[in-house]
């Protein structure tokens, strides 16, 4: 994947981590209501059953999982392959979904810049969240001019809702039931949390469950980005 320095974004899922159902839900909206206006009338909190920034959230996430079209806000080919009612999988049931999104978003260095960031520029085995959003401050001061640079505050945003995305949660009975789910990319368990919940490790390994269809498409995205039909091993 081609990485742009003029072309970030950073905090727009408005400190939300993608919930069960909400890909779904919010596709399923835009198809039945005829486009993304959806997410900027009144009835959208009533028609999606959230509130007004979980809103805003919901149309980020189908943005930079690339389910809709970032600029026309409609839904892309593969949104409608994968989320539309005779999709190969509206409801996320599959696991290989939940994988192939991860590679949709893991890729999408312009609408989700910090996940790209850690998947393929991030390499420490163990962090804590600290490590972590000192490792994302570095990394855009780097690359982004001053003018266009985002807050520490939204970088740390950014930096602690990654890894809770992936983590499963460790809820008590004073979690709200809602925040309690973990988010289906906890399924992957790409990140996982200490004993003691100070800090997480993303160590690579072998993946035997990986679905060797997510794989060719994966693999097929990269010569395309690439320009060639051969990657070398």
């Amino acid at each position: 994947m081609k990485f742009n320095p003029d072309k970030m974004a950073f905090g727009r899922h408005e400190t939300f981590a993608v919930r069960y159902g909400w890909l779904s839900k919010g596709f399923q909206a835009i198809t039945e209501k005829g486009g993304s206006k959806i997410f900027e009338s009144d009835e959208a909190t009533v028609r999606l059953g959230v509130g007004k920034n979980m809103v805003t959230a919901i149309k980020y996430w189908l943005r930079a999982c690339r389910m809709i079209d970032p600029v026309e806000n409609i839904p892309t080919e593969l949104g409608n392959a994968l989320l539309s009612e005779d999709g190969f999988d509206p409801y996320l049931e599959d696991e290989a979904t939940i994988w192939l999104l991860h590679w949709l978003l893991a890729t999408n260095t312009e609408l989700a810049t910090s996940w790209y960031w850690f998947f393929n520029r991030f390499h420490k085995p163990e962090f804590t969240g600290q490590e972590l959003t000192t490792a994302l401050i570095d990394f855009v001061n780097d690359q982004v001019t001053d003018r266009k640079k985002p807050s520490a505050s939204t970088l740390k945003n950014d930096a602690v809702l990654l890894p809770r995305m992936y983590t499963q949660s460790k809820g008590n009975t004073r979690t709200p039931f809602e925040e309690a789910l973990d988010s289906p990319f906890a399924l992957l368990k790409l990140v996982t949390q200490s004993a003691g919940g100070r800090s997480y490790q993303s160590r690579p390994g072998s993946r035997p469950d990986l679905p060797l269809g997510v794989l060719g498409f994966a693999v097929c995205e990269m010569f395309e980005m690439k320009n060639t039909s051969a990657i070398p091993v």
